[in-house]
């Protein structure tokens, strides 16, 4: 009879073993590939995201990754807030928004005399606040296989839970031309 337990005991511990390989499997794939968080760090967002000036508290966000790749089913729009890889720096996360998209002209912050024309597989992504961003009026289009997720809400701090994230303000909406013509609105 204790041969039997033994082996019920060895069979349940691998049972289990494999469950818990299964269950890690699952939530490694759905924050790789779905949904997961990000902490904001640095002032370049606020007032959107990190409004607190001292840096008591940083956001942190639920992103969706769902919009990289084949797998995406959903496009991004411009005002969306979306974490990307650094074009200068591999190894650095960047979060800013979108404010054009392939085809449409932007009058850069630095120059209100110039267009520049985001080219295919491209978009044009700013930081809301001015002083606080190295974004695409220093660096320009930057390639959408860089992006990697889009903001959803603040999950943290508590009182920031699920906050609406604004949209683009109406300065910036002014620089953007839709396809180049029609003035974003």
């Amino acid at each position: 009879m204790s041969g039997s337990s033994s082996a019920i005991r060895r069979l349940s511990r691998l049972q289990v073993a494999v469950r818990a390989i299964a269950a890690a499997s699952v939530v490694v794939f759905v924050n790789d590939n779905i949904v997961s968080l990000q902490m904001i760090t640095g002032r370049s967002m606020q007032p959107a995201l990190n409004p607190d000036s001292n840096r008591l508290w940083r956001d942190i966000v639920l992103v969706d990754r769902y919009v990289q790749g084949h797998l995406s089913t959903r496009r991004l729009q411009r005002g969306d807030i979306v974490v990307f890889t650094s074009p200068f720096n591999h190894d650095r996360v960047v979060v800013k928004r979108i404010i054009a998209l392939p085809h449409d002209c932007v009058i850069p912050r630095s120059d209100s005399h110039a267009f520049v024309r985001v080219p295919p597989g491209h978009c044009w992504v700013e930081g809301d606040e001015s002083f606080h961003s190295n974004d695409s009026n220093t660096f320009g289009p930057l390639p959408m296989g860089l992006v990697k997720s889009r903001a959803i809400a603040p999950v943290w701090p508590p009182w920031r839970f699920a906050a609406r994230l604004p949209g683009i303000s109406d300065l910036t909406k002014k620089r953007v031309y839709v396809n180049g013509m029609t003035p974003l609105r």
